[in-house]
């Protein structure tokens, strides 16, 4: 379950870092906050793949 939480957040992040609605607080920045998500995302199926064993 929070694999599949990581990866919708993380899209979400990734989707609005690239189009630009949305930025990392402090930095004002949407490629750093797309680089966070995208880490989530990686992490989220990391996760997925491990409860499945």
């Amino acid at each position: 379950m929070r694999g599949i939480f990581n990866i919708i957040i993380g899209g979400i992040m990734v989707v609005g870092g690239l189009s630009g609605v949305l930025v990392l607080k402090g930095t004002q920045s949407g490629g750093a906050l797309a680089a966070i998500g995208g880490f989530l995302v990686i992490l989220g199926f990391v996760r997925l793949l491990r409860s499945a064993e």
